[in-house]
């Protein structure tokens, strides 16, 4: 049986929210803190926006896309998402 779109919606909403809170402060970090930092400071920075941004595009897709049942994939994508940004900045932080 298919999930409703109320079901991917409720799903959706926390990881969606979850996303923004990580790629708002990285992004606006990235931009604020660019003259600061070293390249591979600044290559770091723009990876870790990259990966939460399409985390973010991950989480939405939970809830616009149709599914046949619940898109385990994607919910483990966006949480390999978390986990590969959260070592980047550990990685980022050694700089």
């Amino acid at each position: 049986m298919a999930p409703s779109a109320l079901l991917r919606w409720k799903l959706a909403t926390p990881l969606i929210g979850l996303s923004l809170l990580m790629v708002v402060p990285a992004v606006f970090g990235t931009v604020t803190w660019w003259s600061y930092y070293g390249v591979g400071y600044r290559v770091l920075s723009v990876v870790i926006c990259l990966v939460l941004t399409t985390q973010l595009a991950v989480a939405v897709s939970i809830g616009v896309r149709p599914s046949t049942d619940v898109p385990w994939l994607r919910f483990g994508l966006v949480v390999l998402g978390i986990l590969l940004t959260c070592g980047l900045a550990r990685i980022r932080h050694e700089l």
